[in-house]
């Protein structure tokens, strides 16, 4: 079920919004990234069979309560090593990006593939442990199994129990020889017969107790670390670095050196030393873009003092790239007076996780060292008011801890590529005194194989898109279910 491609998402964190384009590809921004259900091609069932299940409060839950709002529905379980913790982190990133008020529209149901050992206590102790504070659906005991396993196959999901897989101790799964062992477990490689086919403990398998508080970067560097472990070889070095660059990238600004369209060059520690700094990603054949222009006009006019403002671009709108020309002439035909750089790597508009035009991000500098931190981000033509609204109640900057500090500094040497992507991991395994993942519970007795599936339905109860595997982030879903909003 799961493949390389599909764990590198895990640790790789992105941020996406709505906006000019929608997204930085040639698709119809007005089309489903997913699956669309009303295609005849499409493997959705025909309508949501109704059902009734508890979730960890022990509550019963049928899809006919939740009319009118739109559902998010995913397959998981609790014992699962790698992805389905990996996917409830992306559910609540989405959740995160909908806002405080989610629910009151946006449903979300994650409903397990292994009731024997999700019992609505586990499934409690499983959403608390993540801060998931959505509902995980089960059985008890007014309940047989069987009334789940008929809700699976109306909504095609194929789960099968392996009690004798991998000894016990983990499960087979697609694009991997052999077994994918659970923590604490390695396969067997002295059997030469059937050491695939084994887990046995791993002796070299250590456990520590993490210091950091839950939810901060140190804490994600870590959970990063631990996916990466935990993919026994699937994921590479150079994937586990990426996506904690990913990750350091959501809070710390990203460092650059950029032409503007004259030429000259432009360094973000410059800018960072003077604190705050708004970055606007744009596009010149953007229609919003062009019409943003007299705000940013009358923002510079009265914020120039307090804020450096500076508009990046480019980029592609579909298959409309940016040359320099165009971005001469723009910034010429529109006389404007503060920086514009030319971003011909492509790279700076996705180091900050945006894919739409117009896209914004506030930066906090750090006046000694000229490093930064994102206070703040928004996607989409911005009023006047918004963007004062923006440079005058951000989020304020986090005291960095010394750990992530000496993570910055060897971050930018590698970055360069003056430090492996080997070094670089144990630079930062030292620095944070990471040893290895917490302790696992040892009743893992089986392993469980299932099709993955994420539905979405409508307001009005119908099958709207699928995402088979785990080819999404919470970016794409947040496009799906922007579409009907």
């Amino acid at each position: 079920m799961e493949n390389k491609s599909a764990l590198t998402f895990i640790i790789t964190v992105l941020f996406a919004f709505t906006g000019c384009l929608d997204n930085l590809n040639s698709s119809n921004p007005n089309d489903f990234w997913g699956d669309d259900c009303s295609n005849e091609s499409s493997d959705c069932p025909e309508s949501p069979a109704p059902f009734v299940l508890v979730d960890q409060n022990n509550t019963a839950v049928n899809l006919s309560q939740f009319e009118g709002k739109i559902v998010v529905m995913t397959f998981v379980y609790t014992n699962c090593p790698d992805i389905c913790p990996a996917v409830t982190y992306q559910m609540k990133k989405l959740a995160e990006e909908l806002g405080d008020s989610y629910d009151e529209s946006v449903v979300f149901l994650s409903v397990t593939v292994d009731p024997k050992r999700d019992t609505p206590e586990n499934l409690a102790t499983f959403a608390s442990n993540y801060n998931a504070y959505w509902q995980f659906l089960t059985i008890n005991s007014t309940f047989p199994e069987n009334h789940m396993e008929a809700m699976w196959s109306d909504y095609k999901v194929q789960v099968i129990k392996e009690p004798d897989a991998c000894s016990g101790y983990g499960h087979y799964m697609d694009g991997y020889n052999g077994c994918h062992c659970n923590p604490g477990y390695m396969q067997d490689s002295n059997n030469t017969e059937f050491g695939l086919d084994f887990c046995i403990p791993d002796p070299e398998y250590e456990f520590t107790s993490l210091v950091f508080e839950d939810g901060s970067v140190e804490s994600q560097i870590i959970t990063a670390l631990d996916l990466w472990t935990l993919s026994n070889g699937i994921l590479s070095h150079e994937d586990a670095m990426l996506g904690i660059d990913a990750i350091i990238s959501q809070t710390f600004g990203s460092n650059w050196n950029l032409n503007d369209i004259e030429g000259n060059m432009h360094k973000s520690k410059d800018y960072y030393k003077q604190n705050l700094t708004l970055i606007e990603f744009f596009h010149t054949d953007c229609s919003h873009c062009q019409n943003q222009i007299p705000v940013l006009k009358e923002f510079h006019s009265n914020y120039s003092s307090e804020v450096n403002l500076l508009s990046i671009g480019g980029y592609s709108m579909g298959s409309n790239e940016d040359n320099l020309t165009e971005f001469q002439d723009f910034a010429l035909e529109h006389n404007t007076t503060w920086p514009y750089l030319y971003d011909d790597e492509y790279s700076l508009i996705q180091a900050f996780g945006h894919n739409a035009y117009p896209s914004w991000t506030l930066l906090a500098g750090d006046m000694e060292e000229g490093n930064a931190q994102i206070v703040a981000q928004a996607s989409g033509s911005q009023t006047y008011e918004q963007l004062v609204e923006m440079v005058t109640n951000y989020t304020e900057p986090m005291n960095i801890s010394i750990p992530m500090i000496q993570i910055l500094d060897n971050l930018t040497h590698w970055q360069k590529g003056h430090i492996s992507n080997e070094t670089m991991i144990e630079y930062i395994s030292t620095f944070l005194n990471y040893n290895s993942l917490d302790e696992v519970d040892d009743t893992e007795v089986y392993g469980v194989s299932h099709s993955s599936r994420l539905y979405i339905i409508d307001q009005e109860g119908n099958f709207r898109v699928l995402w088979r595997g785990y080819e999404w982030t919470y970016i794409s879903i947040y496009h799906d279910i922007a579409l009907l909003l």
